[in-house]
């Protein structure tokens, strides 16, 4: 039976992709999420980018020309079992067309290159949600901030109807992560926060951040110990 990762891969990619002349993938791909963690201090952290992560939720980068969506998966081969017609080999390709519903290019413009997850909210239902880019319409934004640039990704998604494949992920200041599922209400799971690099060099990478230790405005002091009273 296919796991929840191999069928949200299969309602979004189409053909696998082995040569493409239009763009250099190594210098697209925005990498994994990290497997460790980085403590949240409220001193120096409570600014910083970040976003929640839904349950089973992988990075996926989009990437439009001018006339096609490509789907780019971070440093990760697709399984063999969902490739029919070709089956994959070692070291082969992670880029694939993706499929109509999950077209990019009327909202980020036929030069871009945007970065996001791939999960399936709590109807089942297959989403590519983004969060960041490092191009729209041809604008390169890499030099910018990463508040900056999910700025320029809400003003191209925010818009788009309920019933698109293609969504907006909020993103906030990290303090604003901690406590969010208590105010707002979402269509996922949530399985952490991560942290946004505030700048896309070449190993730029999403940060896991554990969980909140806040105590008003700073950090959890340790615990007061009381005595027993005597009986």
């Amino acid at each position: 039976m296919a796991s929840r990762s191999e069928l949200q891969r299969q309602d979004v990619c189409g053909l696998r992709i082995d040569i493409c002349s239009d763009f250099d993938r190594s210098e697209l791909n925005y990498g994994p999420l990290l497997d460790g963690f980085v403590q949240h201090r409220a001193a120096t952290d409570a600014t910083y980018m970040s976003t929640l992560v839904p349950r089973d939720a992988e990075a996926v980068t989009l990437v439009t020309t001018a006339t096609d969506t490509f789907v780019l998966f971070p440093e990760v081969l697709f399984p063999e079992a969902l490739v029919s017609d070709v089956a994959p080999e070692a070291g082969g390709s992670d880029l694939f067309l993706a499929r109509p519903a999950f077209s990019a290019r009327h909202a980020l413009g036929p030069d871009a290159v945007a970065h996001g997850w791939l999960y399936r909210n709590r109807r089942e239902r297959t989403l590519v949600a983004l969060f960041d880019a490092s191009r729209i319409d041809g604008a390169d934004l890499r030099a910018l901030g990463a508040l900056e640039r999910h700025t320029r990704v809400h003003e191209r998604l925010n818009a788009l109807p309920a019933s698109s494949s293609l969504h907006y992920h909020w993103c906030g200041y990290e303090e604003h992560c901690m406590r969010p599922f208590h105010h707002m209400k979402l269509g996922f799971d949530v399985r952490g926060i991560a942290r946004l690099p505030p700048d896309l060099a070449a190993d730029a990478r999403l940060t896991r951040v554990l969980p909140c230790l806040l105590v008003a405005s700073g950090d959890l002091p340790p615990p007061r110990i009381v005595a027993p009273r005597p009986r």
